[in-house]
């Protein structure tokens, strides 16, 4: 997937809408899509991100939450395990299953 495409996706981002549980200051949007790819770029802006397997982590979690509560409510709760397989519905996300 080309950079071009990426942007077309990100751009296109499905997401949560509704306006009774989601203000203005998300555009009426669940955030947690976004939160999770801007802390996926950070770690990899940073080195700690080096291919491209996501796994969850705490270095991970600490990124999304510190995105969360920069614009979040203060006691606004989350998890960064919603983003995870919802955005295989964007086109660019895969999720892979481990069977033991």
């Amino acid at each position: 997937m080309s950079l071009a495409q990426y942007l077309k996706s990100f751009s296109r981002l499905r997401t949560y809408k509704d306006r009774k549980k989601w203000s203005a200051l998300t555009t009426y949007q669940a955030p947690h899509k976004p939160f999770l790819l801007l802390s996926i770029m950070d770690l990899i802006a940073q080195g700690a991100i080096t291919n491209n397997f996501i796994e969850p982590s705490f270095e991970l979690l600490d990124t999304f939450n510190g995105h969360w509560n920069s614009i979040m409510p203060l006691g606004s709760k989350t998890s960064m395990a919603y983003p995870f397989p919802r955005l295989k519905n964007n086109g660019f996300w895969q999720t892979k299953s481990f069977h033991m």
